[in-house]
């Protein structure tokens, strides 16, 4: 199974807004179509198992996907599409709860830190995985397999920005 972690781009801070109903910056405006163009350069799955995307509740997440998406190519047109209120603010073990619940072979989860940044710090040591522990910022993209006995290896990690 492979994993892929987006963190959602940069968001916005206006005044009397919850936490979960920040918007995008106009930074992250700009950031998530560049994420959305790596996306539909670096994944690839079997045409007859199109992935499943998983996006938490939060505004800011929402956007990205909504930013990255007229970015992806036509072979993305199958992909399902899933709202997660679950992926809010969640740890690392109950981000790859939800992962795991859906039984795709390719999974795509934007959602946030620290549960992201907590998911890349578990998976196999490796040279890929100590650069990305330094720092998961907004729009960092983690590319996850996983093991014969349950624990995962960071394959890929970018940071797309416009």
């Amino acid at each position: 199974m492979r994993i892929v972690l987006v963190r959602h781009a940069k968001s916005d801070y206006p005044a009397s807004v919850s936490d979960h109903d920040r918007p995008l910056a106009p930074r992250g405006r700009i950031d998530a179509p560049v994420a959305g163009e790596w996306l539909d350069a670096h994944i690839a799955w079997d045409p007859f198992e199109p992935p499943t995307v998983l996006v938490s509740s939060a505004t800011r997440a929402q956007q990205t996907w909504e930013c990255m998406a007229p970015r992806l190519s036509a072979r993305w047109a199958d992909v399902i599409v899933q709202h997660v209120p679950e992926a809010y603010a969640a740890p690392a073990p109950r981000l790859l709860d939800l992962v795991g619940d859906r039984g795709t072979a390719t999974t795509i989860l934007i959602a946030h830190n620290p549960g992201l940044h907590q998911v890349v710090l578990g998976a196999r040591p490796s040279a890929l995985r100590d650069a990305a522990s330094v720092k998961f910022p907004t729009c960092a993209i983690a590319v996850l397999e996983t093991g014969s006995a349950g624990d995962y290896g960071l394959i890929d990690f970018a940071i797309p920005r416009g």
